[in-house]
């Protein structure tokens, strides 16, 4: 028996699977356009907590070098970041 958060959670995840289903391809590309850089401006705000003194250059290299891996960052900006 589902407890009366479980049946909440369960009936949420309904309405927000409509609500996707009848979206455009287009009203989709923009919302995950908008949950990307969602998450590149919470990713940004935690590397600048970390590092307070990095340059936001030196931040978007870090991300970078998350994302690709250190050697393609190094070879494409010539930047390495150093293992923390």
């Amino acid at each position: 028996m589902w407890s009366m958060s479980e049946a909440a959670n369960a009936d949420g995840e309904r309405v927000r699977l409509d609500i996707l289903k009848r979206m455009s391809p287009a009203q989709k590309i923009a919302l995950m356009t908008e949950l990307t850089l969602a998450v590149q401006q919470l990713a940004f705000a935690g590397a600048r907590r970390a590092d307070p003194a990095a340059s936001d250059d030196e931040i978007w290299l870090r991300l970078a070098t998350r994302r690709l891996g250190r050697n393609t960052v190094r070879k494409i900006y010539g930047f390495d970041a150093e293992p923390k």
